[in-house]
């Protein structure tokens, strides 16, 4: 034992060495906490102070909206302040506590769903009863008892694993105390003691220092001669000037013009904004590139192509959604269509498409560059293209990128959805209507949203269904030109 060393601090892991990166991931923390602080707050706030609220069910939720309160407080504050400073190390009394209070917390918020559940059983199937089973007292006894429960397993749990010290590694390969990692480095007999063994790598970061951490990519042009990469330039430069023209010029005479000031050509203006944010996050950067026959990005500048190419799609998905109900409202239901899209309306839909683009950009960013990359700093394209990334990540995050990439093709197949039944009932009306200027009429309204929706699509399915580049090519060039460039001009 004289001759091992006893660690008693732990060093945790940042995502990348990038100092930028890592202000970014403590901001995104920050905005996150702030969020679930002011939810998890209001909602207690509202039940202590609505008395019509004073009923068990509302007395557990806002039981469970604490406990949501304290398990996210016990590791993001924390992990905020490490971010903004740069500091890696937690003592191993800080560790214990971390530990300790996430199985608190998470023990005693199982109890307490299964005594909701309970309680929402009684309140149905036996309602006559409800007043004699689920009195205050028995509300006060379960919450009581599930605290008693969840200190006794977290006291045991926490004390299992930190009844011996540590020896092998002080390195977590985490930005915080998580249960895995402490068992990847405790001793073989904390580890058999475990009820529950988790299944961990032992080798996955035991060589990470005979590994070249990447903090630049660099981008592959289709050819090597001078002359063509300056070609390829100027046609972008001409196609960006293009798509400049055309949506500053939308956006400028629906502005100007009174006579468009309706939902319709406010969303088409919106639309031509983020087509214009679309193309200038990759096209700028490439003409430059192809003029100086640079061919280096940074990790940072990456991430950002990554994470505004990504929000605003998403944006744009959203608005195409709210604008297919917007023609139906209008063709279907024209006497309602004053009263349903008002312009307080028209702010709320922009605000929530922004909201829910910048929260899945912000994730999918987030789990894309969570680990560093190892492999090659290779990207067989001019900009940095999300297939390309996943190419050269870790296998971790190709598995949550899986993930991400369902979750996404659902939400995806659920706005089609709602995009092709909205317009199979407007085609439906038209076609009921007798006369022929009045469907032509209805028909105009719906056509730039329609050549909006068709060059999106064609273009996500191309950008989805190509094949991931191994090598660059004038095919693969005309193809990424296509997806990044045609459906914004």
């Amino acid at each position: 034992m004289d001759n091992l060393t006893v660690f008693t601090e732990f060093l945790l892991m940042d995502v990348t060495g990038s100092r930028e990166l890592q202000v970014l991931q403590g901001v995104l923390f920050l905005v996150i906490y702030l969020g679930a602080l002011t939810g998890n707050l209001l909602t207690v706030t509202v039940i202590v102070t609505d008395t019509r609220l004073h009923s068990p069910m509302y007395f557990f939720i806002s039981n469970v909206a604490l406990l949501d309160l304290g398990s996210i407080s016990v590791v993001v504050p924390r992990s905020i302040l490490n971010s903004m400073t740069g500091r890696k190390t937690i003592s191993l009394t800080d560790c214990a506590a971390q530990i300790f209070l996430s199985i608190l917390f998470a023990a005693v918020e199982i109890s307490l769903l299964v005594v909701m559940s309970y309680d929402r059983y009684v309140a149905i199937c036996h309602p006559l009863h409800y007043g004699l089973i689920i009195t205050p007292s028995l509300c006060s006894q379960a919450t009581a008892g599930s605290w008693a429960s969840g200190l006794v397993y977290s006291a045991v749990h926490t004390g299992a694993l930190f009844r011996l010290p540590f020896t092998k590694t002080n390195v977590i390969q985490q930005f915080f105390c998580d249960i895995p990692q402490i068992l990847r480095i405790s001793s073989p007999d904390v580890q058999h003691s475990e009820f529950i063994m988790v299944v961990v790598d032992h080798g996955r970061w035991t060589d990470m220092d005979n590994l070249t951490v990447f903090t630049e990519f660099l981008l592959m042009d289709v050819t090597a001669s001078p002359e063509l990469q300056v070609l390829q330039g100027v046609l972008f430069l001409v196609i960006y000037l293009g798509a400049l023209t055309g949506n500053l010029l939308t956006v400028t005479v629906i502005v100007t013009d009174t006579s468009l000031h309706s939902p319709m050509y406010f969303f088409i203006s919106n639309v031509a904004l983020l087509d214009l944010g679309s193309i200038s996050v990759v096209v700028p950067r490439s003409i430059v590139n192809s003029m100086t026959g640079r061919k280096t990005i940074s990790l940072t500048e990456c991430a950002a192509q990554i994470f505004l190419s990504i929000l605003f799609a998403s944006v744009e998905i959203s608005l195409l959604v709210v604008m297919s109900y917007d023609r139906y409202v209008a063709i279907c239901h024209p006497l309602h269509y004053g009263l349903i899209f008002t312009p307080s309306l028209c702010s709320q839909a922009r605000a929530g498409s922004w909201a829910c683009g910048l929260v899945y950009s912000a994730v999918h960013t987030g789990a894309l560059f969570r680990l560093p990359f190892t492999k090659t700093n290779v990207i067989q394209q001019f900009f940095c293209d999300i297939p390309q990334i996943l190419r050269i990540s870790s296998s971790d995050v190709q598995h949550s990128e899986f993930i991400m990439v369902v979750v996404c093709t659902c939400f995806v197949l659920a706005c089609a959805g709602f995009i092709f039944i909205s317009y199979i009932n407007i085609f439906s009306t038209v076609l009921q209507m007798h006369s022929l200027e009045a469907r032509n009429k209805a028909i105009s309204t719906c056509a730039p949203q329609l050549s909006i929706l068709f060059l999106f699509f064609i273009a996500g399915l191309v950008a989805v269904l190509g094949p991931t580049t191994k090598k660059p090519s004038l095919r693969n060039l005309l193809t990424a030109m296509f997806y990044t460039m045609v459906p914004h001009s």
